[in-house]
């Protein structure tokens, strides 16, 4: 835990957004990171996201496509969870898959599903968790003017209380594939276009 005098201040002008039960702010110090904060209601899952990611870590994962947990912090609201923060090129927050696919736009289209894929291929090479994958907590990061990759920033792991299915692979393909096919079903809801251009997760 850290002391007093570590402690940060969060404040509404560094306030970015909220998700899964967590508020989510700019580290003061550190443009590059955020700060989550969990409701009492997400402090459970929090927590859980917390220790997956401590056993990615410990395997050797990529966190190519996922925002990595880098620590915690106490702050003037409470205890954080310090996350990278997905920035474009140029500085700027990356927008989520939601923003880029509303422009409806072919060109861009056929990018974010191009993108899509190296994500479903990127969680299944790697054999990455996830629970609740949506359109609005996958940012696009503009690595420059023509580079973009998808980066996974809430929803990794699982909501098991007892992590089997990281250890029974089978169980935990069986899952991702089911997981896979809601978040297609989430996308083909908003965007019903795209239903049939975006692979399952065992393709």
């Amino acid at each position: 835990m850290a002391s007093k005098e570590n402690k940060i201040a969060l404040n509404d002008n560094l306030f970015i957004g909220e998700g899964m039960g967590r508020k989510c702010y700019i580290h003061p110090n550190d443009k590059n990171l955020c700060v989550k904060i969990p409701t009492l209601r997400g402090q459970r899952s929090s927590q859980r996201e917390i220790n997956y990611f401590k056993r990615l870590h410990k395997r050797g994962k990529s966190f190519e496509m996922i925002a990595d947990h880098k620590g915690d912090v106490a702050t003037n609201i409470g205890k954080g969870n310090i996350y990278e923060l997905v920035r474009d090129h140029d500085g700027q927050i990356s927008q989520n898959l939601e923003y880029y696919l509303s422009l409806r736009d072919k060109n861009i289209t056929s990018k974010m599903v191009k993108l899509i894929e190296e994500l479903r291929v990127y969680l299944k090479d790697q054999y990455i968790l996830f629970s609740d994958l949506d359109v609005d907590n996958i940012l696009v990061k503009k690595d420059s003017v023509n580079s973009h990759k998808l980066i996974v920033i809430d929803g990794i792991g699982d909501n098991n209380q007892i992590p089997l299915l990281e250890y029974i692979k089978p169980l935990g393909v069986k899952r991702c594939v089911k997981k896979w096919d809601l978040f297609k079903i989430k996308i083909a809801k908003k965007f019903p276009n795209l239903d049939k251009s975006i692979k399952g997760f065992n393709d």
